[in-house]
């Protein structure tokens, strides 16, 4: 037993002689930029047009963590329903809506889309949010809505005929959107 007792005193006497270190650890990382926008549910690939409301058409997920902030880009290819027959075109006219229950600065409202320029209401809109949010970072849904009744266009041309949904001549008509997340 004393030779066990003295080798602990001579232990600690050691320790106590040893002078003071600190140490340094530096961690670093990166979080990648990203902006984007996914589709998560499309409710159909064929959407029923022969309807009188509003119809849940996609759901998506907007997701941007820039520090500047968020910019949203809908675009629409035809600003109709559009379907080609023997030359003639036949058009179905629409409103959409987009709505955010997380962040109300992406909700568009119900418009007529319209044929014709990249300007708000004739084949693009444009919404933003200025600053981080971890919100939108984390992701956002947004909803994608067609109402397929609304009154009819009235640029009705020899080369084109417009329709409401529920009046229009039978076929497949198309229309294409396209979603742009960059930040602001």
């Amino acid at each position: 037993m004393k030779g066990l007792i003295i080798a602990s005193a001579a232990i600690a006497a050691g320790i106590v002689a040893v002078p003071a270190s600190a140490e340094t650890l530096n961690v670093q990382g990166v979080v990648a930029p990203y902006c984007n926008v996914n589709l998560t549910n499309v409710s159909s690939g064929t959407a029923s047009v022969a309807m009188a409301g509003v119809q849940t058409v996609a759901n998506l997920r907007l997701s941007c963590n820039a520090v500047s902030g968020t910019k949203f880009i809908l675009r629409t290819q035809n600003g109709d329903l559009l379907q080609t027959i023997n030359g003639m075109e036949h058009r179905i006219n629409y409103d959409v809506s987009v709505d955010s229950a997380s962040d109300s600065a992406f909700n568009i409202p119900a418009h007529d889309t319209f044929p014709g320029s990249n300007t708000e209401d004739r084949n693009q809109f444009t919404r933003s949010n200025s600053g981080y949010t971890q919100a939108v970072a984390n992701g956002i849904p947004l909803v994608l809505s067609m109402n397929l009744n609304v009154a009819v266009d009235p640029n009705n041309t020899p080369t084109s005929r417009n329709y409401p949904a529920n009046a229009a001549p039978a076929g497949t008509y198309t229309e294409v959107f396209s979603f742009t997340a960059t930040s602001v």
